[in-house]
C-alpha cells in the first residue's frame, strides 16, 4: 500500500443520511416557484374539443410551477394521465398555452393535480426568473 492510500480518511457516517420519506419520494428537479401573479386554466384535450361550444377553459389554482410542470387545485375533476391545454397568464398580460399531462391526484379532497408539461419550457422557466418579485420556494 503506497503513503497516499494511507492518508484517505473515510468517516463510517459519509453515506449515512437522515432523510425524510417526503425527501425520497421527490423525484422532481426544477425549481418550483410559488407565484400568485399567474392566472392559469386548463382545458381538456378530448374528440370533442373542435368546436366553442365544448372547448371550454377552466380556471384553476396554482398552487407551485417550474418550467416542467405545475401543481393545481381546481372542484373539477381531471382524470389522470388524461392530455390537457394549461393557459399561463402573467400580470402583463404575457401568455403561455402549454400541451401537459394530469399526472397525479393529491390532496385531502384530491382536488389538487401534479401536471407534467409534454416538455421542458426554458421559455417559460427564463420568464418566470425574469417576472419573480419575490423569492419563495418549494
Amino acid at each position: 500500500m503506497s503513503d497516499f492510500d494511507e492518508n484517505i480518511d473515510f468517516p463510517d457516517d459519509l453515506f449515512d443520511f437522515d432523510v425524510s420519506e417526503a425527501q425520497i419520494i421527490n423525484k422532481r428537479v426544477a425549481t418550483r416557484y410559488v407565484r400568485e401573479d399567474i392566472a392559469a386554466s386548463v382545458c381538456k384535450i378530448s374528440w370533442f374539443n373542435f368546436g366553442f361550444l365544448f372547448n371550454k377553459n377552466i380556471l384553476v389554482e396554482l398552487i407551485d410551477i417550474s418550467s416542467k410542470g405545475v401543481f393545481i387545485a381546481t372542484d373539477q375533476k381531471l382524470p389522470v394521465n388524461k392530455k390537457i391545454t394549461l393557459t399561463l397568464t402573467f400580470e402583463d398580460h404575457k401568455s403561455f398555452v402549454i400541451q401537459a399531462k394530469v399526472v397525479r391526484r393529491a390532496g385531502f379532497q384530491q382536488t389538487q393535480y401534479g401536471i407534467k408539461f409534454d416538455r421542458t419550457n426554458d421559455a417559460l422557466g427564463d420568464y418566470l426568473l425574469e417576472t419573480q418579485r419575490k423569492l419563495v420556494f418549494k
